[in-house]
């Protein structure tokens, strides 16, 4: 993928309109920060901030401001057919307003991708293929929880990457529901439907893990691992690790060591 022009944060008066009835002779990819109209087929579509539009090569372009001004982020490119068969493989539709319910981590790769493309940088082409293959990865993702409640996405995003990030805390399902909003029951339902695990067994799992890290790559004792990992007791460590792994911390730390 090759991006031709970008643009982060752009902002146009009310008065903005854009038409290209041949399409712009390359892909197109926009993520609104404001409502917007589009035509696509002849159809008006009333578009909110915080949507996302793919245009294909050769695609009519008729869009417009709807509102006080147009704010959007949006990028050019040029790409294989080896290429738009991995966008189709991440299901990211062309020509159609989605809504996302957050463009705030893809904003931000935007930003990153436009700084890089106006750098002077050694490796620019290089790093800017890589931008683009992780931002079309997260859009593949985003467009996925979709399917979910999306307003909770990232929320639930930020607490499992806590989760994750610091094993040795005692979570509580209430405390965690109470700082994003929610009951504790919703709070629950919402955690499993979206990474499909509950959040009492994917804090185990982070701890497993966590572990697993600890016993493979230092010699820290196996108590203090317990402890790092939020186990109060040693029992209760040793039993754990057991279950999820098949084998004692003790045979983990030599069939890695």
């Amino acid at each position: 993928m090759k991006i031709n022009k970008i643009g982060f944060n752009y902002t146009y008066d009310n008065d903005f309109f854009v038409s290209r009835p041949n399409g712009s002779g390359d892909y197109l990819l926009i993520l609104l920060k404001s409502p917007a109209i589009f035509n696509i087929g002849g159809i008006e579509i009333k578009a909110r901030e915080n949507s996302v539009i793919l245009y294909k090569k050769g695609t009519p372009q008729f869009y417009r401001a709807h509102g006080a001004e147009f704010v959007c982020d949006w990028f050019h490119f040029s790409c294989s057919e080896d290429e738009i068969g991995e966008l189709q493989s991440l299901n990211i539709p062309f020509d159609r307003v989605i809504e996302t319910g957050g463009i705030n981590e893809l904003s931000m790769l935007i930003k990153s991708m436009s700084y890089e493309n106006y750098s002077d940088n050694l490796y620019r082409s290089h790093s800017l293929e890589l931008y683009m293959q992780l931002f079309f990865v997260k859009l593949g993702e985003k467009l996925r929880s979709s399917g979910y409640d999306s307003s909770h996405y990232e929320k639930m995003a930020a607490v499992r990457s806590r989760i994750y990030s610091t094993p040795q805390q005692q979570w509580s399902v209430y405390a965690l529901a109470e700082e994003t909003g929610m009951s504790a029951s919703y709070f629950e339902h919402t955690y499993k439907s979206i990474f499909g695990i509950s959040l009492k067994n994917d804090v185990i799992a982070g701890r497993i893990e966590h572990a697993k890290f600890m016993l493979s790559t230092t010699d820290v004792p196996i108590g203090s691992i317990g402890r790092m990992c939020g186990y109060k007791s040693d029992v209760h460590f040793l039993r754990q690790f057991k279950s999820r792994t098949g084998c004692t911390p003790t045979e983990y730390r030599k069939r890695y060591l």
